[in-house]
């Protein structure tokens, strides 16, 4: 938003009360045969209902000056005015999968049909994940394990669950003795819908789409605005020889799974050759353990602290939401929790012992987390 103090000079937005005597005293100067202004009145009430209407169309005066530079355009006209950028909100992706389906009689074929339910364990909190068949399958006779494909039921980088969460069928599969999602299960990993200082970032950036003599900037532009990318790091330095272009493209998980990185080849072609030899290739994701003594004021009772911290630390590690993706300060974990954390005094972080800085390229994201919750002494 353009500051107040620029903004007041461009459309003058006063106090109501003092708009009220402003116009009451015009009104008098001008000789106006009506002097009862009194709280309560009808003639006050009229006047109020049109000092109300002229306030709200100042008020609207605002928000379309600022709406008019995109750098300071109000959240919600920020998708409008995006248009004119010919950029639109990339849409959340619904993470998309195998699960294997294990039988313990496979003397027939057995037939999953499309739309199949299969959820997940409830976590801590009580919630559990859906997810589809996403076509018709059928399991062979003879064979007694095989993997359906399912899609998550709706968008969003939760679904993308570990290996095993995925343990239940909703409906009954005949000579069914388990399923479950194994290791590297996830095709396609599941994100939200972009956020909307992303879009505004983004709109901010076009331009690069058109530059001849920065090819790096419209790389980074024409990637990052793919669904699934929340950010491409370019790497222009000849990384294997001279004219190569390596592309390190960071997903919801922080690793790109392999039909994100098709995307981008895809969307790259038209750039291939002009420039230079591109390699697209995910960025490697670090895992970062976490050991906390977390330290509550006395008095009062810690149950749940534990899964209120953990939540805050995820929300931490957040890819979508974090600038810097191979950074981790010990103080922004302190912030995190002081921010959020009611009743919050002092952490002790044992694990990491000091910031973490990866290698460029590289994304850190959440480990093994172990909490111990006290009261203050």
């Amino acid at each position: 938003m353009i500051p107040d103090n620029v903004m007041e000079k461009i459309i003058h937005v006063p106090n109501e009360a003092e708009y009220m005597e402003e116009l009451q005293e015009k009104l008098t100067e001008n000789g106006f045969v009506i002097t009862n202004f009194s709280k309560g009145g009808v003639f006050y009430t009229l006047l109020r209902i049109v000092v109300h209407g002229l306030l709200q169309l100042k008020q609207l005066g605002v928000q379309i000056v600022n709406s008019a530079f995109m750098v300071h355009c109000p959240e919600e006209w920020v998708e409008i005015r995006a248009a004119d950028y010919a950029k639109y909100r990339k849409e959340g992706i619904p993470a998309k999968g195998y699960v294997t389906v294990y039988r313990r009689d496979y003397s027939y074929p057995v037939k999953i049909k499309k739309g199949h339910p299969f959820v997940t364990s409830r976590n801590t909190d009580g919630t559990y994940y859906t997810f589809y068949a996403a076509e018709d399958t059928v399991m062979p006779e003879g064979v007694s394990e095989y993997k359906v494909i399912v899609e998550a039921e709706q968008p969003g980088a939760a679904y993308n669950v570990e290996p095993g969460a995925i343990c239940e069928t909703l409906v009954y599969i005949d000579g069914y003795d388990r399923v479950r999602n194994e290791e590297g299960w996830i095709v396609e990993s599941g994100t939200e819908i972009e956020a909307i200082e992303s879009l505004r970032q983004r709109c901010l950036n076009s331009r690069a789409e058109n530059a001849r003599l920065n090819p790096d900037r419209k790389l980074k532009s024409i990637v990052e605005s793919i669904s699934g990318v929340v950010t491409a790091d370019i790497d222009s330095q000849a990384p294997r020889g001279e004219g190569t272009v390596d592309i390190i493209i960071t997903g919801a998980e922080g690793t790109a799974d392999e039909t994100l990185i098709q995307k981008v080849e895809e969307a790259i072609k038209e750039m291939e050759g002009s420039y230079g030899d591109y390699l697209v290739k995910s960025a490697e994701s670090v895992k970062q353990d976490f050991e906390l003594t977390v330290y509550i004021e006395s008095g009062i009772g810690i149950t749940g602290y534990e899964e209120q911290i953990r939540a805050a630390i995820m929300d931490l590690m957040d890819v979508s939401k974090r600038k810097e993706l191979n950074t981790l300060y010990r103080d922004a974990i302190i912030g995190k929790l002081i921010s959020t954390i009611q009743g919050y005094k002092k952490t002790d972080i044992t694990v990491p012992a000091a910031d973490v800085i990866a290698d460029k390229g590289s994304v850190i994201v959440a480990g093994d987390i172990q909490i111990t919750v006290k009261n203050i002494s």
